[in-house]
């Protein structure tokens, strides 16, 4: 059986309810569940209100540097 192609997955977490989520990071794993367990181990720094994962496949450019 194969193993699960890793991805790069991308980390975002809030520190109060009032701030604006903001991008603290990178994770690679097979999938969300390893994704949510890599990003809580690198980027547990803070008491974040808020921390979620998004596959970096998932993320749509709207501006792009030229």
């Amino acid at each position: 059986m194969d193993a699960p192609a890793v991805e790069v997955w991308e980390v975002y977490a809030r520190h109060d309810r009032e701030a604006s989520a903001h991008h603290v990071g990178t994770v690679r794993a097979a999938g969300p569940k390893d994704a949510r367990v890599f990003a809580v181990m690198m980027y547990d720094e803070r008491r974040w209100q808020e921390m979620f994962v998004v596959p970096r496949a998932a993320v749509v450019t709207v501006i792009a540097p030229e």
